[in-house]
C-alpha cells in the first residue's frame, strides 16, 4: 500500500510539476522552434497543460508578418487532447484537436508572389530521406470561427473568409485502421457566400476512394473578375453561383474522377473590352449527371437558361466585341515546357458529350454594327430553344425546336417571328423554318454600301432543309414578300426627282420600285444536283420607275455606290468546271404590274407607261440550253401623254434558247409615238400621235441558219398626226420652213391593213401580203419650200455619204428593167402583194413658199380605190399586173377631180397608165404664180384639165396634159413683179371666140434617167408657150393654121406685091383666126430688099408693061380694062414685041438704020436692062405688099379698126432673103 501510495504521490507530483513546468517550457520552446522553422516571430500568449488528461491548450498564438508590424496568423486557442495510447503505439494518437477563431492575413504582393513565400520555401526544403514515416491517429479534428483575409495588392482587393468551420472525425494511417473511411466537413463564408462540403474518403487505402458533396450558396464571382487577363475580351461583371455537386475519386488502377450534381447561376453578366454588356442571363441550371474529365466523358441531364441576353457589336474598324484573336500569344517557354509532356502522351480520345435536354427561354440578343456608314441595329427577343439528345460527336439524331422575335431599328411595332424545328445529325437530318413578317429593312444598312435606294418590305416563309450525307435539299413550301420596295433615301436624292409620275400611282411616296406581294410556293432546291424547281410564283402589283439620264446612265447604274479601289488580289486558281444549274419554273403569275419609262439620253426624252400588266408563264426553264417552249399569256396597257392608254395582249408560247415566240397578239391603240425619239435622228418629222393596232398570229424563231418571222392578222394605224420638225439646216440645205407651230403635215383617222401576212425564212425572200387596205379621213400638207424642194422630200434625213470602196460595175438600165419586169428576179428581192386599197375622206393642202407672195390650194373629199397589185408576175405571166385606180374629189371646194387608170407602184420603173380630169377650177387663187412668173394677176377664169401618164416597160414616160381655160382674164401689170410677160396676148392667142383655151402638152422622158423629173418638164412646156407668145405668137395658132404661118409672115414673089394663091389661102385662115379671137388686132408691115429683089422687080415691071399693053388693046377693042387679069403664054411674045417697039430705049439696028427684028428672049433681056431700079421704088414695093395683105384681110370681113398698116421696111443685102409681109398680133 505504501508503495502504491508513493507511486500515487510521485505521479501526482509529476503531474503537478508537469502542470507547472511544461507550460512555460512549451511556450518558450514552442516560440523558439516555430520562429526558427518559419522564419517569422511566433508568439504564444499562454499554455495550459493538464497532465492527468494529457490536454494541452495554446492561447493567443500568433505569427508575425514579414515586416513584424502585424500578424500573419492569430489563433485564439489550440486545444489538443492526447491519448495514452500514443505511448503504447509509439505513435501520436489524439482524441481531439480544436482550433478556435483562427485568423489568417495573407497578402499577394505581385502576381504569383505572396508574403507566405518565405515560409513555404522553408517548409518545402527536403528532409532526411532515411526517416521512417510516422504513424498517427487523429480524432475529432475541428476548426471553429476561423477567418482568412487575403489582401491582393495586384488588384487592390481583399477577400474574406468568415465563419470557417472544419471537422474531421477521424484520420489515421495506422495499419489497423488504414481501411477506415474519414468524413471531413468544411464550411465557411467566402466574401459572404456560403460554402459547405461533406466528404467521405479512405486516404490511406490503395484506391484512395473519395466521395464529397460540395454545396455553394450565393457564391458571388464578381470579386474575382479582376483575375481574368487584361487582354481577355470578356470581363466578368457579375455572377452568383449555387451548387450542389458530388465529387468522387478512385484510383483503380488509373485515376477516376467523377462529378455530378446541380449547378445554378443567376445574375450572370459579362462585359466586353469597352465595359459594355456582352452576355448576361437571369438564371442557369445545369443538371450534371456525370463528368469524367480523365475519360473525356460528359453527361448532362438538362441545361436550362433563363433570359439570356447577348449584345454583339462591331466597331468602325470591323472588330467584334467577341474577337479572341487579339489575345497575346502564350510565352514560348510555357509552350516548350508542355511539349515533352504532350508528346509523350498518346493521342487523346475525343470528348463524348451528351445533353439530355437543353432549354432556353426569354432569350434576347442585340446586334450593333458601326463598321458601315449608316450603322445597323437589330434585336432578337422572346428567344426560345428546346433541344434533346444533343451529343458530341453526334451519333444519333438531335431533336430541336425554337422561335424568336426580330426587332429592327425603326421597324414595325409588331416584330417578326421566326420559328424552327427539326432533328438529325451531320449525316442525316431535317429542319423546318417559319418566318413571319421579317422586315427587309434589316438588310438596308448593308445594301446601302452597294445601292443608294433603301430596301423595304416584309418576309413570310415556310421552308425546310434536309440532308443525307452530301445530298442537301431545301424545300420552300411558301415564301412571301409583302410591300417589297426600293425607296429614296438621303443618299439617292438625285434619283428621287419627280419619282411619282401621274401616269403610275406608287403606293410609297418615294418609291422607285415596289411589289405589293411576291409569293413563291412549292420550290425545291437540290444543292448537290444544282437544280431549282419552282412550283408557283405570284407577283402582285409590281411597279417600277425605269429611266435613263441625259448622260446615258440607267437608274440602276446611278443607284450603285462608288466602291473604293481594292488592291489587286493574287491570282486564284479557277475551280474545276461543274455542271450548270438547272432552273425550272412551273407557273408564274404577275398581276397589276406597271412601269413608268423615261429616256432622257435622246434629244427629246421618250416617256411611256405600262400599266395593268398581267403575265402567266408555265413550264419555263431560263437556263436550259434547249428547252421546249413555255406557255405565255400577257396583257398590259401602254400609255403616253394624256390620251387613253392602248392595250396589248399575247397568248402563245415562248422559249429563250434558242429564242422562239409563237402566239396570238391583240394590240389596240398602242401609242407608237411614245417611241418617236428613237427615230428622230432618221426623220425630219414630229410624230405627234400614232396609235397602232394588230390582231393576229406572230411567229419568230432564231436558228443557226438565220431568223424566221411570220405575221398574220389585221393591222391598223389610227389617229396619226405628223408635223414637220422645224430645225437647223440638214445636209447643207436651207433651214426647213413652211410650217407654223401647231400645223399638221400628215394625219389620218384610220389606216387599216386587213389580212396582213409577213413571212421571212432563211434563204428565202421576204414575203408581204395585204388582203385589203383602207385609209380614211386622211390629210396631207404638201409644201414647196423656199429652197424649191417639196417638204415630203425632207421626211427622211439623208444618210451621210459612205466611204467609197472598190468600185463595182454599174448595172445597165436594161438589166434593171428586165429584173423589174419579172425576167430574172433577184433572190433577195421581197415579194409584196397588196389587195384592194380604199381611200375615204381625204384632204390635201398645197402651199408654195418658193414664190412670193405664197400660194395655197386645197384638195378635199378625196375618195377612191386601188385594185390589187403585186411585185411579182402571176402564174404564166411575164410582168406584174397593174391595178385599177379610181380617185375622186374636189379642188379648192369648187373643181371636181377624177383620176382613173392602172398602176403598180411596186415595179421598177413605176408601171402606170392613168388618166386625170379636173373641171372648173377657179383660177384667181393662182395669182401668186402668175404675178411671179408673168407680172399679172388673174382676175377671173376657170381651169379644166385632162392628163394622161403612161410608163412603158422600158421606163419611158409618155404623158399628155390637156388644159382648158375658160374666160381667163389677167389684170394690169403688177409693179415690182419679178417678170412682165404678155400673158394677155397669149390668152388672146390661145382663147377662142368663147374665151376657151384648149392646150395639149405632150411629155416624154425616161424614168431610168436619174435626172428626169416630171414636174420641171411640165413647167418648162408651159413656160415655152408664154415665150412663144413673145417671140412667135403665130406658133400658138399652129392648130388653127394647119401648120402654116408659124413665123407670122406672108410670102411674095420677088419684086411683086401681088398675093398668090397660097398666100391668099394663108390669109383666109388668119382672117378666120382673128374672127374667132376678137380680142386680137393685127399690124401688117411690108418688107423688101433692093439687092435681092432687083431682078425680080425689073421682071415684075416688064410683066406689068406687057399686061398694060394687053389692056390698051382691049380698050381699043371696046373691052373693059378690069376684065384683063393675066397674060397668057401664047400672047406673051406678041405683047412683048409691042412693048419693045413702043419703048424709047436704044435698039439694035440694021444697015439701013431700022430696028432689027429680035427673038423674044433678046427683047426681054434688053427691056429688063433698060428698066431703072431705085430705093424709092423698092420702098413702094414694100408698102404695096403691106397694103395688099391688109386689103385682103379687110375683104374677109375683118373690121378696119383691127387692121393696121405698119411702116414699110427696106432691108439691106442678106444671104437668104424671102420677100414677105410680116404680121404682128396684139391685144386690142
Amino acid at each position: 500500500m505504501r508503495r502504491c501510495a508513493w507511486s500515487v504521490c510521485s505521479l501526482v507530483l509529476l503531474w503537478v510539476l508537469a502542470w507547472l513546468a511544461l507550460p512555460p517550457i512549451l511556450r518558450s520552446q514552442g516560440e523558439a522552434l516555430a520562429s526558427k522553422a518559419l522564419g517569422r516571430q511566433v508568439s504564444i500568449g499562454r499554455v495550459q497543460f493538464l497532465p492527468w488528461s494529457l490536454e494541452v491548450s495554446l492561447h493567443d498564438v500568433s505569427i508575425a508578418d514579414a515586416q513584424g508590424q502585424g500578424f500573419l496568423l492569430q489563433v485564439q486557442r489550440i486545444y489538443i487532447d492526447m491519448e495514452l495510447q500514443s505511448l503504447l503505439r509509439l505513435a501520436p494518437v489524439v482524441d481531439a484537436v480544436e482550433i478556435d477563431a483562427p485568423i489568417v492575413h495573407v497578402t499577394q504582393l505581385a502576381p504569383g508572389r505572396t508574403d507566405l513565400d518565405d515560409i513555404i520555401e522553408k517548409l518545402s526544403q527536403p528532409g532526411d530521406g532515411k526517416a521512417a514515416s510516422t504513424g498517427f491517429a487523429l480524432y475529432n479534428i475541428a476548426v471553429h470561427g476561423g477567418a482568412v483575409d487575403f489582401v491582393d495588392r495586384t488588384v487592390n482587393r481583399t477577400h474574406e473568409v468568415r465563419e470557417l468551420e472544419f471537422s474531421l472525425p477521424f484520420i489515421s494511417n495506422l495499419q489497423a485502421q488504414r481501411q477506415v473511411k474519414v468524413a471531413p466537413r468544411v464550411a465557411f463564408l467566402l466574401n459572404g457566400s456560403v460554402f459547405d462540403t461533406l466528404a467521405e474518403a479512405a486516404p490511406f487505402t490503395d484506391s484512395l476512394r473519395t466521395d464529397a458533396t460540395i454545396h455553394l450558396a450565393d457564391f458571388d464571382l464578381a470579386p474575382y473578375r479582376d483575375y481574368l487577363p487584361a487582354a481577355f475580351p470578356v470581363r466578368l461583371n457579375s455572377a452568383v453561383v449555387d451548387a450542389d455537386v458530388r465529387f468522387s475519386f478512385e484510383q483503380t488502377p488509373s485515376a477516376v474522377v467523377q462529378l455530378s450534381g446541380v449547378v445554378r447561376a443567376k445574375n450572370v453578366s459579362f462585359l466586353d473590352k469597352e465595359h459594355r454588356e456582352l452576355v448576361s442571363l437571369d438564371g442557369l441550371k445545369l443538371q450534371l449527371a456525370e463528368l469524367q474529365p480523365f475519360a473525356r466523358k460528359l453527361r448532362i441531364d438538362a441545361i436550362d437558361l433563363d433570359a439570356p441576353r447577348v449584345a454583339v457589336r462591331r466597331d468602325g474598324m470591323g472588330h467584334f466585341n467577341l474577337d479572341f484573336s487579339s489575345q497575346p500569344a502564350q510565352p514560348a517557354h510555357t509552350a516548350s515546357a508542355k511539349t515533352p509532356v504532350s508528346a509523350a502522351k498518346a493521342k487523346e480520345a475525343d470528348w463524348d458529350v451528351h445533353v439530355g435536354r437543353f432549354s432556353l427561354r426569354h432569350g434576347q440578343a442585340s446586334w450593333q454594327d458601326e463598321s458601315i456608314p449608316a450603322g445597323a441595329q437589330m434585336g432578337l427577343r422572346d428567344l426560345v430553344l428546346q433541344a434533346s439528345d444533343v451529343s458530341v460527336p453526334m451519333k444519333r439524331a438531335m431533336h430541336f425546336a425554337g422561335s424568336f422575335a426580330v426587332q429592327g431599328e425603326g421597324s414595325a411595332k409588331n416584330p417578326a417571328v421566326l420559328a424552327f424545328a427539326g432533328d438529325g445529325n451531320p449525316q442525316l437530318g431535317q429542319v423546318a423554318v417559319s418566318v413571319q413578317a421579317l422586315p427587309l429593312e434589316l438588310a438596308a444598312p448593308y445594301l446601302a454600301q452597294w445601292i443608294s435606294p433603301r430596301l423595304g418590305g416584309a418576309l413570310q416563309a415556310d421552308l425546310g432543309l434536309a440532308w443525307n450525307g452530301a445530298a442537301l435539299v431545301a424545300q420552300v413550301a411558301r415564301l412571301g414578300l409583302d410591300d417589297l420596295r426600293l425607296s429614296c433615301s438621303q443618299a439617292s436624292v438625285a434619283a428621287c426627282t419627280d419619282v411619282q409620275p401621274s401616269s403610275l400611282a406608287m403606293r410609297g411616296g418615294q418609291s422607285l420600285a415596289e411589289i405589293k406581294r411576291l409569293q413563291v410556293e412549292n420550290t425545291r432546291i437540290n444543292l448537290s444536283l444544282r437544280s431549282v424547281d419552282v412550283g408557283r410564283v405570284v407577283v402582285t402589283q409590281p411597279r417600277a420607275l425605269v429611266d435613263r439620264s441625259a448622260e446615258g446612265r440607267w437608274m440602276f447604274e446611278r443607284w450603285q455606290v462608288a466602291q473604293p479601289a481594292r488592291p489587286q488580289s493574287a491570282v486564284v486558281e479557277e475551280p474545276a468546271p461543274r455542271a450548270p444549274w438547272s432552273v425550272k419554273l412551273s407557273q408564274l403569275e404577275v398581276d397589276g404590274g406597271g412601269i413608268a419609262f423615261k429616256d432622257a439620253v435622246l434629244a427629246e426624252p421618250a416617256a411611256f407607261t405600262v400599266s395593268s400588266l398581267r403575265l402567266r408563264l408555265q413550264d419555263f426553264a431560263p437556263l436550259a440550253v434547249s428547252a421546249k417552249p413555255s406557255a405565255v399569256t400577257l396583257s398590259a396597257r401602254l400609255g403616253a401623254g394624256r390620251a387613253d392608254p392602248g392595250r396589248l395582249e399575247y397568248e402563245g408560247t415562248a422559249a429563250l434558247a434558242p429564242l422562239r415566240v409563237q402566239g396570238r397578239v391583240l394590240a389596240t391603240q398602242l401609242p407608237l409615238h411614245a417611241f418617236k425619239s428613237y427615230v428622230a435622228d432618221a426623220v425630219n418629222v414630229d410624230l405627234r400621235r400614232i396609235d397602232g393596232s394588230f390582231k393576229g398570229q406572230v411567229r419568230y424563231a432564231e436558228s443557226p441558219k438565220g431568223t424566221a418571222l411570220g405575221v398574220q392578222g389585221d393591222a391598223a394605224l389610227d389617229d396619226v398626226r405628223v408635223r414637220m420638225a422645224v430645225q437647223a439646216p440638214v445636209d447643207g440645205a436651207e433651214e426647213l420652213r413652211g410650217l407654223r407651230s401647231g400645223e399638221d403635215l400628215l394625219n389620218w383617222k384610220s389606216l387599216g391593213l386587213r389580212g396582213l401576212a409577213v413571212d421571212l425564212a432563211p434563204g428565202k425572200p421576204l414575203s408581204v401580203d395585204v388582203r385589203e387596205t383602207a385609209l380614211s379621213d386622211f390629210f396631207a400638207r404638201v409644201i414647196v419650200q423656199a429652197n424649191g424642194r417639196l417638204n415630203l422630200q425632207e421626211l427622211v434625213k439623208a444618210k451621210p455619204p459612205a466611204t467609197p470602196t472598190v468600185a463595182e460595175p454599174a448595172v445597165p438600165a436594161a438589166s434593171a428593167v428586165s429584173v423589174a419586169a419579172g425576167g430574172v428576179e433577184a433572190e433577195s428581192a421581197p415579194i409584196i402583194r397588196f389587195g384592194p386599197i380604199s381611200l375615204t375622206g381625204g384632204t390635201v393642202d398645197f402651199t408654195d413658199h418658193f414664190i412670193k407672195p405664197n400660194y395655197s390650194a386645197q384638195l378635199t373629199e378625196l375618195n377612191g380605190h386601188l385594185d390589187a397589185f403585186s411585185s411579182v408576175a402571176p402564174a404564166g405571166g411575164d410582168a406584174p399586173e397593174m391595178a385599177g385606180l379610181e380617185l375622186r374629189g374636189r379642188a379648192e371646194g369648187t373643181a371636181s377631180l377624177d383620176i382613173s387608170g392602172k398602176l403598180n407602184p411596186l415595179t421598177r420603173p413605176l408601171a402606170l397608165d392613168i388618166r386625170g380630169r379636173m373641171r372648173d377650177l377657179e383660177l384667181p387663187p393662182l395669182s401668186p404664180y402668175t404675178i411671179k412668173y408673168a407680172g399679172h394677176g388673174i382676175e377671173r377664169g376657170k381651169l379644166s384639165m385632162d392628163v394622161t401618164y403612161q410608163v412603158q416597160p422600158d421606163g419611158r414616160l409618155l404623158a399628155s396634159n390637156k388644159l382648158v381655160l375658160q374666160q381667163l382674164t389677167f389684170g394690169e401689170p403688177v409693179e415690182g413683179a419679178p417678170a412682165s410677160l404678155p400673158v394677155r396676148l397669149a390668152v388672146a392667142l390661145l382663147a377662142d371666140r368663147n374665151g376657151v383655151i384648149d392646150v395639149e402638152l405632150p411629155i416624154s422622158g425616161s424614168l431610168n434617167d436619174p435626172e428626169f423629173r416630171l414636174g420641171p418638164v411640165i413647167f418648162k412646156i408651159i413656160g415655152n408657150l408664154v415665150l412663144k407668145a413673145i417671140s412667135a405668137p403665130f406658133s400658138l395658132l399652129t392648130s388653127a393654121l394647119d401648120g402654116g404661118a408659124e413665123q407670122g409672115v406672108v410670102a411674095f414673089v420677088p419684086g411683086s406685091s401681088v398675093l398668090d394663091a397660097p398666100a391668099r389661102t394663108q390669109l383666109d385662115k388668119v382672117a378666120q383666126v382673128l374672127i374667132d379671137r376678137p380680142a386680137l388686132k393685127m399690124t401688117v408691115a411690108g418688107m423688101a430688099n433692093l439687092d435681092a429683089e432687083r431682078e425680080g422687080w425689073k421682071r415684075e415691071q416688064l410683066q406689068q408693061a406687057v399686061l398694060a399693053q394687053k389692056r390698051r388693046a382691049a380698050v381699043r377693042a371696046g373691052q373693059a380694062a378690069d376684065a384683063v387679069a393675066a397674060v397668057g403664054s401664047d400672047e406673051y411674045p406678041a405683047l412683048l414685041k409691042e412693048v419693045y417697039r413702043r419703048s424709047d430705049m436704044a435698039k439694035p439696028r440694021n444697015l439701013i438704020g431700022m430696028a432689027k427684028e429680035l427673038p423674044p428672049s433678046e427683047m426681054e433681056a434688053l427691056l429688063l436692062a433698060s428698066i431703072p431700079v431705085s430705093e424709092d421704088a423698092i420702098r413702094a414695093l414694100a408698102l404695096a405688099r403691106g397694103v395688099a395683105v391688109r386689103d385682103y384681110l379687110a375683104s374677109r370681113q375683118l373690121p378696119q379698126d383691127r387692121l393696121f398698116l405698119g411702116a414699110a421696111h427696106v432691108e439691106s443685102s442678106q444671104t437668104s432673103w424671102q420677100p414677105r409681109a410680116e404680121l404682128t398680133l396684139a391685144v386690142r
